[in-house]
């Protein structure tokens, strides 16, 4: 079973390739801020030539759907829905959070995960492990970050991590006990993997209808909202 992992969800991202279960392949994509996609089809072109992968031979496509950034899930996603509707392979939703949860060690069974949403906001949410699999205790939700710094820190033993590290850390490691920064951010190998494990399920997704989960709108959509509630005012 070959599947194909795509991890779009912030500036950089990563392809991965893995084979019954196990992870033979991975490429780091470019941090360039508005990653457009033609260059993410020229690096995933690389990826499949470089290790001799058809890309007819995919049995599945797995793409991290979010929280994440705006461009970086769109560009992701459009590039997976793409690539399954062409080769006629199931498309696999991963969700971001749960693909950076499944990196983090054996002995972690509480964990938060959260990404920066400007504006002094957070996009977070609680997972616990149950048994081999991790589950979502508290949905991600969109928050203050210090209204949920508080709430974390009265959690004991919780431990945090996520792409939002990289620029709250200053905030957040006195205040809570952070994960290594190498278990911050999603990959695709982890995309890959949780895919698969969906693809045996039976859990793949309609091309036609996923969405990314983007928990709060654009900015343009909300200033449209705001002028038209203006006008109507």
């Amino acid at each position: 079973m070959l599947v194909l992992g795509i991890e779009t969800s912030g500036r950089g991202g990563s392809l991965a390739l893995s084979r019954d279960g196990a992870v033979f392949a991975e490429r780091e994509l470019p941090a360039t801020g508005r990653r457009h996609a033609r260059m993410l089809v020229s690096d995933l072109q690389t990826l499949l030539r470089e290790h001799g992968v058809p890309a007819r031979q995919l049995d599945a496509v797995a793409v991290s759907v979010g929280p994440g950034s705006f461009t970086g899930l769109r560009v992701g996603l459009v590039c997976a829905k793409t690539l399954a509707y062409g080769i006629g392979c199931p498309l696999l939703a991963v969700d971001t959070f749960l693909a950076i949860a499944s990196r983090v060690p054996d002995h972690v069974h509480e964990l938060a995960i959260f990404d920066d949403a400007l504006r002094g906001e957070i996009f977070a949410g609680i997972y616990q492990r149950k048994t081999e699999v991790w589950e979502s205790a508290e949905a991600p939700t969109l928050i203050d970050a210090e209204t949920w710094l508080e709430h974390a820190a009265g959690r004991s033993g919780l431990l945090v991590t996520g792409p939002g590290l990289v620029k709250w850390n200053e905030t957040f490691r006195d205040r809570v006990q952070l994960l290594p920064e190498d278990l911050w951010m999603p990959q695709a190998s982890a995309v890959a993997l949780l895919g698969a494990q969906q693809l045996l399920s039976g859990e793949a997704a309609n091309v036609n209808l996923l969405e990314p989960f983007y928990i709060r709108r654009s900015a343009a959509e909300e200033q449209a909202e705001r002028a038209a509630t203006s006008r109507g005012a």
